[in-house]
């Protein structure tokens, strides 16, 4: 009977040992599986080629208990830390109001120079060159006893006669802008003042006078109007009505006047009374 090798004997402990440990790596992945199962494993090794039976390694692999994992104790879950209480946001400090700008102080137009009245005086029959820069309102005085005549030349050769009495006279005309040729026909000491035109709104309501005169612009407030005009003379009463557009006459009547009239301002902006008389008036819108 042949015996056997070493290497024989060194391989048939190496299979054993694979068995061995290939048993042990089952039982621990079924005890995982089933918790206190037993398995029982039969390894049969090859018939070795020899004559010298291999014994059957019958081996029981029993399930080792799952050692159990100890569980992390769960930490506890930290108390969340207070948020601390916002601190209050500050009330936004408020806008100082803005300091008003000073408007821009407007360039102030140019206000005309007044044109100051041009005045002469004298005694008897006199000629004067007379400039008027724009329609003016001539006063004419006179202290003599015969006649006073006064006659206005401009530069076409028109003459226009402002007035015509006997002995004292005292009263208005007008002159439209321009150079004139005054002539003087008296007897005793004159006077002559020259004024520009003015307004004066008051001169579109009641109005009363004594002689010869003219009234200042006004703007009219109507289309038209209904007057009513009175005289107290003996001589002439004469009303114009002169206007940027035209001129209207109004009254045209001898001694005492007590009369109305329609008064048609139409589109005009500016107008003023021209009035010839002898006596005490009235012109009166209704």
């Amino acid at each position: 009977m042949r015996r056997s090798s070493p290497l024989e004997f060194i391989v048939v402990l190496l299979a054993l040992g694979l068995l061995i440990a290939l048993s042990m790596f089952v039982g621990f992945q079924l005890g995982q599986r089933t918790a206190g199962g037993t398995n029982t494993i039969t390894v049969n090794d090859a018939q070795a080629p020899t004559s010298v039976p291999v014994s059957v390694v019958s081996m029981e692999a029993r399930q080792a208990p799952a050692e159990p994992t100890n569980a992390p104790v769960p930490t506890s879950t930290p108390v969340p830390t207070s948020t601390p209480a916002s601190t209050s946001t500050p009330a936004p400090t408020s806008t100082p109001a803005p300091t008003s700008t000073p408007a821009p102080t407007s360039t102030p137009t140019s206000i005309p120079t007044p044109i100051p009245p041009q005045e002469f005086t004298g005694t008897g029959s006199r000629v004067l060159v007379l400039t008027v820069p724009m329609l003016s309102r001539i006063y004419l005085g006179h202290e003599g006893r015969s006649n006073f005549a006064v006659l206005a030349y401009d530069e076409q050769d028109e003459r226009e006669l402002l007035v015509n009495e006997i002995g004292y006279y005292a009263g208005h005309r007008y002159l439209p802008a321009g150079t004139y040729d005054l002539e003087i026909n008296a007897d005793g000491p004159w006077l002559i003042r020259v004024t520009p035109l003015t307004w004066d709104e008051t001169a579109r309501d009641a109005l009363e006078g004594q002689g010869d005169d003219i009234r200042g612009w006004f703007t009219p407030a109507v289309s038209r109007q209904t007057y009513h005009f009175t005289h107290q003379g003996g001589s002439n009463f004469a009303v114009f009505l002169r206007c940027d557009t035209d001129d209207d006459l109004l009254v045209n009547a001898i001694g005492i006047v007590d009369s109305e009239h329609m008064v048609v301002f139409g589109s005009a902006s500016r107008c003023f009374w021209d009035i010839t008389a002898d006596g005490a008036w009235t012109i009166t819108p209704r």
